[in-house]
């Protein structure tokens, strides 16, 4: 496995971690290809939670533009090929996925980013597609979705930067922290409070909204709560919420 693209995992949660801090976390195809495996594994086997992170400077300055410098157009096809795939299944993830965003995110950081399900920024976080100053087109389908078309315009016909407070504002990130680590470790245990297959399926609705619409979403929440009905989890739940204490779930 690639060393600058690393699958941690350590008892109900998975993090991915991006670790090439000499370039920024700039991401090349050895690194893309190294995610799609890791992505495969979770979905897979998946955890409770993944937390999506990167060692400093910065969260992810994009794909690596020296890689680009002589590539043919069959790579770059096969590359942008590959990263939409990445995209699409960390986005599709069975299990709830924490951003923790420190730095800048550029073009491809930006989009791995707001592929998280929340995204706690650092207070210096900052967000760009510049693509068009290096006279490629701008990924807009999840931010248009994300942000809304208004506000997804504005950031990628002007290719500017959106500092973490508009980013809080416009729903780049979800909250800004001054301790990232600490508000990842907080949000982290609030999520590992809640009932696992209760998440899953929540998870899955999120997905199926977005993807197939409110009529698909309809019928699968609908079938989700029937189905968690003969669970022990729900059964904790209720037992829990008479005896006016916290449930202890087990994801049965």
């Amino acid at each position: 496995m690639n060393e600058h693209l690393r699958l941690e995992r350590a008892g109900e949660v998975a993090s991915l971690v991006v670790d090439r801090p000499d370039t920024r976390n700039a991401i090349d195809f050895d690194m893309l290809q190294a995610l799609e495996s890791h992505l495969d594994a979770l979905h897979a086997d998946p955890p409770r939670l993944v937390i999506l992170r990167a060692t400093d400077p910065g969260f992810c300055a994009g794909i690596d533009l020296k890689e680009s410098r002589e590539a043919s157009g069959s790579f770059v096809q096969t590359r942008v090929a590959t990263m939409h795939r990445c995209l699409r299944k960390l986005r599709s993830l069975p299990a709830p996925v924490v951003g923790a965003i420190n730095g800048v995110a550029v073009g491809l950081g930006c989009e791995l980013a707001i592929s998280a399900d929340l995204r706690v920024a650092s207070e210096d976080a900052r967000f760009s597609y510049p693509e068009p100053r290096l006279a490629v087109p701008s990924p807009a389908q999840h931010l248009v979705w994300l942000i809304g078309l208004a506000k997804a315009q504005d950031m990628l016909l002007t290719a500017r930067w959106i500092e973490a407070p508009e980013a809080e504002q416009i729903g780049l990130a979800t909250h800004i922290a001054s301790d990232l680590d600490r508000a990842v470790e907080e949000l982290a245990d609030q999520i590992l409070d809640l009932a696992p297959l209760s998440m899953r399926r929540t998870k899955e609705n999120l997905w199926i909204t977005i993807t197939e619409g409110i009529e698909a979403a309809s019928t699968h929440h609908q079938a989700g709560v029937t189905e968690a009905a003969d669970t022990e989890d729900r059964k904790e739940a209720l037992r829990a919420f008479a005896e006016k204490r916290s449930p202890e779930f087990t994801g049965r």
